[in-house]
Order: structure tokens, then sequence, then C-alpha cells
């Protein structure tokens, strides 16, 4: 009897390893799903609607930030060029891309700063204030009142 006992436990705990062994793995958790460049930026963005878009090529030429080199990249000013409104997010394309973009908006930054420094002092101010931050493959520069805070909500959702 102690011998049947003693099977039946040994097959019963064989079985329970086998089960647990070949039960489902829990899912890697999904990759979350990034929004287009464009709204991710309208939703970070109150004043989205009032900021004028600039092209590729526009970005290129005042910055250097070769179309080749990411995914996706919007150029936004304030439609009043005077109070230093500015954003400017890319999704480069590779790490070595996300490295040159940042030295680019730095480089940019600092040439912005340069020429409002003793013209528009409001402006120099804001920008002044103003860093390229990165997340992932994604860099930005804001440039505004509240630009801090609509860096981190841009780049929450990165």
């Amino acid at each position: 009897m102690k011998n049947k006992k003693l099977t039946v436990m040994t097959i019963l705990a064989i079985l329970a390893l086998l089960l647990t062994g070949c039960g489902s793995k829990e899912a890697p958790e999904a990759k979350k799903e990034t929004l287009p460049l464009q709204q991710a930026l309208e939703k970070a963005l109150p004043d989205y609607q009032d900021l004028v878009a600039y092209t590729a090529d526009d970005l290129y030429d005042l910055m250097g930030i070769a179309p080749e080199s990411y995914t996706e990249a919007q150029y936004l000013s304030g439609s009043d060029s005077l109070t230093g409104r500015e954003v400017i997010a890319v999704r480069a394309k590779d790490d070595a891309a996300l490295k040159d973009t940042v030295e680019l908006l730095k480089t940019y930054l600092s040439q912005r700063m340069e020429e409002t420094r003793n013209y528009l002092p409001e402006a120099y101010q804001l920008q002044s204030q103003a860093k390229v931050e990165t997340k992932s493959l994604t860099a930005v520069l804001m440039v505004g009142e509240k630009a801090a805070e609509e860096s981190r909500a841009f780049l929450a959702s990165e």
C-alpha cells in the first residue's frame, strides 16, 4: 500500500512539474505604440495650432539635419518670430544619427542665442532656459514659456 501511494504521489508530482513547464509563458510586455510625431506634438503642445510648420529643407538649411538621418521630424515656430517660440522634434534613424542631431540642435540653439542676445531680450531669456532633450531615438528642442513642461509631456509618450 505504501509503495502504491508513493508511486501515485511521484506521478502526480511529475505531472505537476510537466504542466508548469508547459504552461504558456507570460508574453513580454507589449511595446507601447508611439504616435506619429505630429500627433504626439499636437497632444503635448497647447498652442500647436498657432505654430507655423517648416519643411524638411528648412530643417536642413537652418540646422544641417539631413532627411536621410531621421524617420520623422517637425520644425515649428511661433507665427510671431520675435517671441522666440520654436519646437524642433526629430526621430533619428539610429544612435549615430541621434548623436549628430543632438549636436546640431545644440549648435542651432547657441546661434539663435547669439542672434537674439542684444536685440530680443525676451526671446533670449526663453532660449537660455531651453535645452536639447532625448528619449530613445527622439531628440527635441523646445523654446517657450512652458517648454520644460511641454518637453516632459512630449517625451513621456516616446
